[in-house]
């Protein structure tokens, strides 16, 4: 995990601290970007996350998520998101820590998450707007191909009834042996 402070961001070390967590100021924010799955867990206060590329991006979580103390979110490797502290009653910071979980884990997570793929935009964009219009489509060529019948029968009878006079006529004189 990498990540890029907006304000100051530091490991906690001292006796007003979180020991072993990192120490995120009231109304201070960081951008976290995930190279291995990972979870992020809040120890302490309340954050405030957002993901990056939510609207672009059907593996990425959309929407704000608000996290506080004992909360986990588990997170992939390419994942960006935003976190803010949020002005708990009793702390003025948040104290977060990242515990990066084996590569496996990684599957376990997105096979969880492949609901949320048949919700996001991209899912809808990419794969059910395309397979409506091919719907779509194949109603259009069904209708067509009953007007195209529906042609050629008219045509063929109407061809039948023009030719059925003369028809009638060569053959009632045949039969009178006229020619």
């Amino acid at each position: 995990m990498t990540h890029h402070p907006h304000q100051a961001l530091q490991a906690s070390a001292g006796t007003d601290k979180v020991a072993g967590c990192w120490t995120l100021a009231e109304g201070r924010a960081v951008t976290l970007r995930v190279r291995s799955a990972g979870v992020l867990r809040i120890a302490q206060g309340g954050v405030w996350v957002t993901f990056d590329n939510a609207q672009r991006d059907d593996g990425v979580r959309g929407g704000d998520h608000f996290l506080g103390a004992g909360d986990t979110l588990h997170l992939l490797p390419g994942q960006t998101l935003v976190m803010e502290s949020l002005k708990a009653e009793a702390h003025s910071a948040a104290y977060f820590s990242w515990d990066p979980l084996p590569a496996t884990a990684s599957v376990v997570i997105a096979s969880r998450r492949a609901p949320v793929f048949s919700r996001s935009p991209a899912w809808r964009t990419g794969v059910l707007q395309p397979l409506s219009d091919l719907r779509a489509a194949f109603v259009l060529v069904g209708a067509a191909s009953a007007r195209l019948m529906s042609g050629l029968a008219g045509a063929v009878g109407a061809a039948l009834v023009a030719l059925l006079p003369r028809f009638a006529i060569d053959a009632a004189e045949r039969a009178r042996g006229i020619h």
